[in-house]
């Protein structure tokens, strides 16, 4: 076990940040525990570490002295006496060792007398001089045995390093594209093995140093579920979670409901056996076969512009029904994938989005018309969930215009449906079944989708292409480029962040620490 050493108050004031000497690779996944000046101890946390150094963050408010690191000590010369500070852990005693500069190399000391002790490791070195008595020159690192030298870090290097870990005085605790700084490592301690391997299985980022242990948050996640959940016949895991029940489902014919429970599937794709994008599919007529219409955010590679070749794809129709998917062709600027499966699904039921009457295309256009809006006409974003495969449904109106959406593709209308990043490429209908559009999400509580006749549209291509290529085959991926314009629309998806708002709430109102629960579910993919 280590000795506590300089306490740094400069964090929010639930936390107390330890600056140690980074001496115990052999107990990265040990419990530390702090020995504190009043004879007690608690349990700290070993988070960031580099070669030199380390913080242990423990919980509650200890009454520390803040450390004044903006402080520019004296320089050191060799008529100045330095004085080494330590606790003994094992009688919590203070220790004290006298000792002088080294004249040879910089940054180092050595003891007056032939006394040597690792207590002091990790400990302040403080000026003994008349004119500058107490002032920190920085911490003790390392020990000599040979010479009974010691090293330590300046002060003004130990600012530099606790800036670098991103640690002092943080004004806001923003956990967006978080990543470790240069040549600093993290402890995953060994009961959050099994969730940080979880969380790279599912493609998520792992969390900042602390953020898990401390229950935080992973938002923006694949998984949850929104609306009204439909379970099939035999579902049995326990509960169905609904924010809606009987708000949705029951707004529909059984015929119409059972319709659309075998033309909704759940995708993944998969880059190397890490899941990279989850969204939910609609199984379509095409050229007399069966795909599947989706968003072609599944094989976006990271900056949007192309696709990504090496993706795998597997499509799910409950209750047992998993198959492998392939890209067929795409239009990136609607932001629209066909997938083919090679083996047809059992007892679906293929919505055939050519098909019109006069009746529902006069009700379809109804609905999508700014003229003919009626509040009375109301909508559902369907989609899967993406871990169980629930149906999922969340119930709104059509908006009269599309002002709101923060995706720029003009033909995009809004939807008061609420859904999650698991409805995108999810079919949003009318009371009677009929497919209105293709949802997307962009973080708001408003649904953008675009409509049938667009989708109709760019799909006619596909239909055209699919008859002269065949599918199904290996190297025949086609893009519908149907002339982009200069500007092409964006697509971004909101990406998943971590967030723990308790790491800066006020002093006298210290939330329990609960143990371990990580809000983000499990995936069968």
């Amino acid at each position: 076990m280590m000795p506590m050493r300089i306490i740094c108050n400069m964090c929010p004031p639930l936390l107390s940040r330890l600056l140690c000497l980074m001496e115990m690779r052999c107990y990265l996944h040990a419990q530390v525990e702090v020995c504190l000046p009043n004879g007690t101890s608690t349990l700290g946390f070993l988070g960031l570490y580099d070669d030199d150094i380390a913080i242990v963050t423990s919980l509650g408010c200890l009454e520390v002295v803040p450390l004044d690191l903006d402080y520019k000590s004296v320089p050191v010369s060799s008529d100045d006496h330095v004085i080494a500070v330590g606790r003994v852990f094992s009688s919590y005693s203070l220790w004290a060792l006298d000792g002088v500069p080294c004249t040879e190399c910089s940054n180092t000391w050595v003891s007056s007398t032939s006394d040597t002790t690792k207590a002091v490791l990790g400990g302040p070195l403080i000026q003994n001089n008349v004119e500058s008595k107490g002032r920190l020159l920085g911490m003790n690192l390392d020990l000599n045995h040979d010479d009974k030298r010691y090293t330590f870090l300046p002060l003004g290097s130990l600012k530099e390093r606790l800036e670098h870990f991103q640690i002092l005085n943080p004004k806001v605790i923003d956990f967006h594209n978080y990543s470790l700084p240069k040549g600093v490592s993290r402890i995953i301690p060994s009961g959050f093995m099994s969730v940080i391997n979880q969380l790279k299985a599912l493609g998520y980022p792992l969390p900042p140093p602390l953020v898990l242990e401390l229950n935080g948050h992973l938002l923006n996640t694949f998984e949850g579920c929104f609306g009204e959940s439909y379970a099939w016949k035999g579902y049995s895991p326990g509960c169905i979670p609904s924010v809606s029940k009987g708000f949705v489902w029951s707004r529909l014919t059984k015929n119409v409901l059972d319709k659309i429970s075998r033309r909704v599937v759940s995708l993944a794709s998969f880059n190397e056996g890490i899941r990279f994008f989850a969204c939910t599919g609609l199984l379509i007529k095409l050229c007399g076969h069966t795909f599947i219409l989706t968003s072609a955010s599944l094989v976006r590679n990271d900056d949007e512009g192309d696709i990504d070749n090496n993706l795998k794809i597997e499509v799910f129709l409950p209750p047992n029904q998993r198959r492998s998917g392939k890209l067929e062709v795409y239009n990136l600027n609607y932001n629209i994938a066909i997938i083919s499966v090679a083996k047809q699904f059992f007892r679906a039921c293929a919505e055939d989005i050519f098909k019109t009457n006069p009746s529902s295309e006069k009700a379809y256009l109804q609905l999508i018309s700014n003229e003919h809006m009626k509040s009375s006409q109301k909508v559902i974003a369907v989609g899967r969930d993406a871990c169980e495969g629930l149906l999922m449904g969340t119930i709104g109106e059509v908006k009269p215009t599309n002002e709101d959406s923060k995706l720029n593709c003009e033909e995009l209308r809004l939807s008061t449906c609420e859904i999650n990043k698991a409805g995108i490429g999810g079919p949003l209908i009318d009371l009677g079944g009929r497919f209105v559009g293709m949802n997307f999400y962009d973080g708001r509580r408003v649904t953008p989708f675009l409509p049938k006749s667009k989708i109709v549209e760019v799909v006619t291509a596909a239909d055209v292409l699919l008859e002269y290529f065949g599918y199904g085959l290996p190297h025949h991926i086609v893009p519908l480029d149907d002339g982009w314009p200069t500007k092409k629309n964006r697509w971004l998806v909101p990406p998943p962040y971590w967030y723990h708002g308790e790491l800066d709430v006020d002093a006298d109102d210290i939330p329990v620490f609960m143990g371990r629960q990580l809000q983000v579910g499990t995936s069968k993919y």
